[in-house]
């Protein structure tokens, strides 16, 4: 009895050890079939556009495959292209060689679904794959140029700047040429804001880029709204935008005398009157300009008017000012401050003042020196003969 198990559990293992490399071996790899397929086979496009689809061509072994496509709506055409060519055919096998179908749609298609079918055949064996393709206005996608205001307002001579999305929400990667234009005497440019002084950009389907437009005004450039022009070109589409800089004018003014002398005389027992000239140098009128002096102490300045309402630019104003020293005032020079101030523009001017002896002490002098020679004149005749 022991020596049948003994035989019977030798044989179990026999039998299983047999059967160890059958149970190892794997299975067999699916041979590829003979098929076309695509990862895109339904697309939009714009009439007068193109669909490109991506073809895959597949067999069990090497297989000389020739492509064709079936029956095109009226002003379609087909282009397969493979390896830098245009190609009729494939050698298709269990990897399939890079193949693409260029649908090129006619500009009078209505919008609207169509089915175009690609056909694979070999000589044993055919196989067929039906792509759609929906024509619409909206498909093709744009290219769209929006500055971030409408509008700036600087002085003149200043620097205006904008900040320009350029957005490409069509399918292709396009290159733009980037061009900016202004009135005459304006420095305007335009450039991307991740390449200083680049004149091109490169932006991919459905990004944005931005660009950085500045616009510098002439310094004399008088107040009032000026255009600027922005224009991104590709090989595929041109787009424009348009902004608008306002030049509220430069503000400055100058002050001297009428003659040009920044120096007077004034006597010292009376009011002297000096007239200053305002010139306004700016681009642009400036409002309310308040006169004011700082003399010596104990001095007094007035002026014929104390506020100028307007000057407008390149006018001239007059403005009178009457300085009158103090009653103590010695003989000598003297500096007086003039000013001229409003919330556009000021200026000053300091102007050197001399006082001259006052004409009365000058009268009492010529009087003593009269009653001193006739003095002298009576000593000698009363005296002069002893």
């Amino acid at each position: 009895m022991r020596r049948t198990l003994a035989i019977l559990l030798m044989l179990a293992v026999w039998l299983g050890a047999a059967s160890l490399p059958v149970l190892a071996q794997e299975e067999p790899a699916a041979e590829a079939p003979f098929a076309i397929t695509t990862p895109y086979p339904g697309v939009a496009v714009e009439a007068g556009g193109q669909a490109t689809f991506e073809i895959a061509v597949t067999a069990p072994d090497p297989v000389a495959t020739s492509l064709r496509v079936g029956d095109l709506p009226a002003g379609w055409t087909a282009t397969f292209r493979g390896g830098g060519f245009e190609i009729d055919g494939v050698t298709a096998g269990p990897t399939a060689p890079e193949v693409s179908l260029d649908l090129a749609v006619s500009a009078d298609t209505p919008e609207g679904s169509y089915e175009v079918d690609v056909i694979a055949e070999t000589q044993s064996a055919s196989t067929s794959l039906t792509l759609q393709v929906r024509v619409s206005a909206l498909a093709g996608g744009e290219v769209t140029l929006t500055p971030d205001v409408p509008g700036l307002r600087v002085p003149a001579g200043d620097t205006a700047t904008f900040s320009v999305d350029l957005r490409n929400d069509t399918p292709a990667d396009l290159e733009f040429e980037l061009e900016a234009s202004g009135p005459a005497g304006w420095t305007v440019t335009a450039e991307p804001s991740t390449e200083p002084q680049a004149t091109t950009l490169q932006v991919d389907s459905g990004s944005t880029a931005t660009i950085n437009l500045e616009a510098v005004s002439p310094v004399r450039a008088e107040a009032g709204q000026y255009p600027i022009a922005l224009k991104a070109t590709s090989p595929e589409s041109e787009v424009q935008a348009q902004v608008v800089v306002e030049v509220v004018g430069s503000f400055s003014i100058e002050m001297t005398t009428s003659d040009q002398r920044l120096s007077t005389e004034v006597s010292a027992d009376g009011p002297t009157e000096v007239p200053l000239v305002i010139t306004n140098t700016g681009t642009a009128a400036v409002q309310l300009l308040e006169l004011s002096a700082t003399p010596p102490r104990n001095w007094e300045v007035a002026f014929s008017e104390e506020v100028v309402p307007e000057i407008g630019a390149g006018e001239t104003v007059t403005v009178t000012a009457t300085i009158t020293p103090s009653d103590d005032a010695v003989a000598g020079d003297y500096v007086v401050t003039f000013r001229a101030n409003s919330e556009q523009a000021s200026a000053d001017v300091d102007i050197r003042t001399t006082v001259n002896p006052s004409t009365l002490w000058g009268f009492v002098g010529i009087v003593l020196i009269a009653l001193t020679l006739a003095g002298l004149a009576w000593v000698f005749r009363r005296y002069g003969r002893r």
